[in-house]
């Protein structure tokens, strides 16, 4: 039998193959690891869908610390049974644990976002002032080969800023004052 994880990849109808480049490759075995790390912590792949609205934290961890202890050492407090001691003790080391965990994947995920925001806007500015050339170059007749690339280029930044401006809410127009009252006794005198 064939195992369902490993998949063989389907052949190309044209028959070429995609390239995969260096960045692809390092965020899919990013991804994996992270996957396969977190399918390892216990309720990780759970139904939280209920829980979710209950997740609202109610109490500091040094009084759910303080809490715990009293409970340890009091007869009273442990026959009362309205906390569990191992289950509050877990949720205690799993959030120690997790926390600076979490902390670093945030800041993982903000780098890497600027980071793409930086080489986005880099390459954008570097493609605007080629098309700037391009458009320049065009008009000299030797050129005419660049006349099919300023055409797309140019239609492809018209739909680009088409779209920015739909999207974007239209403001309204401030509406017009309303015309001031005449003066009483009929406005200036006429002669």
């Amino acid at each position: 039998m064939s195992d369902s994880s490993t998949s063989t990849p389907v052949a190309d109808p044209s028959g070429t193959t995609p390239t995969i480049t260096f960045y692809q490759q390092l965020a899919s075995k990013m991804a994996a690891s992270v996957t396969e790390t977190a399918a390892q912590i216990p309720g990780y792949t759970g139904d939280l869908s209920d829980s979710a609205k209950k997740a609202r934290r109610v109490a500091s961890t040094d009084f759910v610390t303080m809490t715990l202890s009293a409970v340890e050492s009091s007869e009273e407090l442990t026959g009362v049974k309205q906390l569990d001691v191992v289950e509050t003790r877990d949720s205690l080391q799993f959030s120690q644990a997790f926390q600076p965990l979490v902390d670093q994947l945030l800041g993982v995920a903000r780098r890497l976002s600027l980071m793409m925001r930086v080489k986005d806007a880099k390459a954008g500015r570097g493609s605007l002032l080629t098309y700037g050339i391009a458009k320049r170059l065009v008009l000299n007749p030797n050129n005419t080969h660049l006349a099919v690339h300023v055409e797309n280029l140019k239609a492809e930044l018209k739909r680009r800023r088409s779209k920015a401006k739909t999207s974007s809410p239209t403001p309204r127009p401030a509406p017009s004052p309303a015309p001031s009252p005449a003066p009483a006794g009929g406005g200036a005198p006429t002669t």
